[in-house]
């Protein structure tokens, strides 16, 4: 199915609910055709720009992609007609540098949906497509790159005896041969939603057990090791209906699950976003809501080790949703909210933190008029990244000796991977670990402060710093130091 790309200016206004602020918008876009378009997905690419992922729907759902340049318009967008329905329900970057997908697909004059994994280069062309699933319906939810080169897949299959979704988590290796696959789950409905990789490259999964009694969901959490084997299982149960939406490790070995919660007896949902221990163990648990119906869809953990939720908010006026963004700190506190108001129907659906710590939000708008489209909105952080040299006596020549000390100011990085610095393309310098410092350390303002001896010879001398962020982003600084002979009088 060929779409027509359309580009329609996403007008939303801010309404800051915090005492200061910490992202501004930079720019709001739709995508879209005739049909139904929906964005279940978002990524930030090497190259710097942004892939949405989700369908299209004419006559039936065809997976569509759209690539998007770093200020919101757009570079390609691609449907893919070879199953008779698809849809993509999450995207990855893999360690090559192209990206995997998953979701579901049909082939014609078939009726079971298989879980669908696929891979593709940076302009869309498919490199390789499995699809895994037995008798029943299998569809994946989340799809994430492994530190061994493969992939893990959250989901859930129909394929059992009591023909009842289970859990579904697949492991491949980097072609997509499957590894292993398991089933979790009951006589109910459950499902799994997503998943992460932890620090001894097991998994975290979360989504929700169902029971017979009036249809409720509990949130649920299953650590597995590497070969899929459960080695704990956890619930969550807030209030009498919770469900996970989406899980991370975190950078300090700990678990950040976020979703929603309603009580049995109202209508309204809220937020609900809970941190544990590597057992499970619940460190914190927080609800955002008031009389209106919120969810939480997706988490990221930003740069300063805070935490950014995304998801919706329905107000009480009749077809009226919004974008909702949270930022919590490390330790639960909230420290920033924005909700984004238009005459519409919006859900966000995927977050994902940017090169220049900004947010991609990706989701679904309806426009009155003008139907369903994907939605995307890029968020501009108000913290700066910096790399600020400084030489003694801030020159740009020198008479000192061979040895002399360069000073960097790190801001805005959080804690990076690495740091490289290279005199006339030489290595001189590679660092990675990096002392922690208190707030009463730091001097004016600088959140990292690094020194490090480079030798000079005779002349010009190219500096090329390199800075590897956690993001796996390389910014660098280049500055050319004159070293002149030493004479004395």
């Amino acid at each position: 199915m060929k779409k027509q790309l359309v580009k329609i200016l996403f007008l939303l206004f801010l309404f800051p609910q915090s005492v200061f602020s910490q992202y501004t918008m930079e720019w709001a876009h739709t995508f879209g055709g005739n049909g139904w378009d929906e964005a279940n997905t978002c990524i930030e690419t090497r190259d710097g720009e942004y892939i949405l992922g989700g369908f299209a729907k004419l006559h039936e759902h065809q997976l569509w992609l759209v690539k998007v340049r770093p200020y919101g318009e757009g570079h390609w967008g691609k449907a893919f007609a070879e199953y008779f329905v698809s849809s993509c329900s999450s995207i990855a970057e893999t360690l090559d540098s192209n990206i995997v997908l998953t979701g579901y697909a049909i082939r014609k004059r078939e009726f079971q949906s298989n879980l669908l994994l696929m891979k593709l280069d940076t302009v869309g062309n498919v490199i390789w497509q499995k699809v895994y699933g037995g008798d029943g319906d299998e569809q994946g939810t989340k799809v994430i790159a492994t530190t061994d080169g493969g992939y893990a897949i959250a989901g859930y299959s129909t394929s059992n005896n009591d023909a009842e979704p289970n859990w579904y988590i697949v492991k491949t290796d980097s072609n997509g041969n499957m590894l292993w696959d398991r089933q979790f789950g009951g006589s109910s409905d459950d499902r799994a939603v997503s998943i992460a990789e932890t620090f001894d490259h097991g998994f975290v999964v979360t989504g929700y057990t169902g029971s017979g009694d009036g249809g409720r969901k509990m949130m649920s959490v299953i650590k597995l090791d590497s070969l899929g084997i459960d080695q704990w299982a956890q619930n969550y149960p807030v209030n009498d209906w919770s469900c996970g939406s989406d899980i991370i490790a975190t950078k300090d070995s700990m678990i950040m699950v976020t979703g929603y919660t309603k009580a049995y007896t109202i209508t309204d949902y809220d937020v609900l976003t809970i941190k544990t221990d590597m057992n499970g163990d619940t460190i914190w648990t927080r609800t955002f809501g008031d009389e209106h119906w919120q969810e939480g869809t997706s988490l990221v953990e930003t740069f300063d080790n805070s935490f950014v939720v995304c998801g919706y908010s329905m107000s009480n006026i009749k077809d009226q949703s919004s974008f909702l963004i949270l930022k919590y700190n490390k330790q639960g506190e909230l420290i920033w909210h924005y909700t984004f108001k238009r005459k519409s129907q919006d859900y966000a659906k995927s977050v994902v933190e940017t090169r220049d710590n900004g947010l991609l939000i990706a989701g679904t708008t309806y426009s009155f008029g003008k139907g369903w489209d994907m939605a995307a909105l890029k968020m501009k952080s108000n913290d700066k990244k910096d790399i600020l040299v400084k030489f003694p006596k801030d020159s740009l020549s020198t008479t000192l000796l061979n040895d002399v000390e360069i000073k960097l100011c790190v801001n805005g990085f959080g804690m990076p991977k690495l740091v490289n610095v290279y005199v006339n393309d030489i290595p001189q310098v590679s660092e990675n670990t990096f002392p922690v410092f208190k707030e009463e350390e730091k001097n004016h303002g600088c959140e990292l402060p690094l020194s490090f001896i480079l030798n000079l010879s005779l002349g010009v001398n190219n500096i090329r710093i390199e800075i590897l962020d956690s993001k796996n982003y390389t910014f660098e600084r280049r500055i050319s130091v004159y070293k002149f002979p030493r004479y004395d009088f």
